[in-house]
């Protein structure tokens, strides 16, 4: 078992539950590596941060992701949230479809919890 760790402007076509996390910190990338390498479920996981500058790339990830998620606290662009799929983390609390979550880490908690 294993999951992908994917950055632009790579992209991978593998059967895998697919999730763009956008803007998250370098601590967060580490522990979520512990988690994906313990899991229980494979990921392909599109790591973007705004300072990337590739937003082509940024559309195309999440065009081919089942989720979502994203740091409120960083990344402000408001037509990500009008989506159903998306989850967000962070001090601000949105009126849209997009989910709050508790941090990056929660979704995929959450996921191996309901497995």
């Amino acid at each position: 078992m294993y999951s992908n760790f994917i950055t632009p402007p790579d992209f991978v076509n593998e059967d895998k539950h697919t999730v763009t996390i956008i803007d998250a910190s370098l601590e967060e990338v580490e522990q979520l590596c512990k988690i994906a390498e313990n899991g229980f479920e494979d990921y392909n996981l599109y790591l973007y941060r705004s300072e990337m500058n590739d937003l082509e790339w940024l559309h195309l990830a999440i065009k081919n992701s089942d989720s979502i998620i994203v740091n409120i606290d960083a990344y402000k662009n408001e037509e990500i949230f009008k989506r159903a799929n998306v989850y967000y983390y962070g001090k601000d609390i949105l009126i849209s479809p997009a989910q709050k979550i508790n941090s990056l880490l929660s979704y995929f908690q959450t996921r191996q919890d309901t497995k």
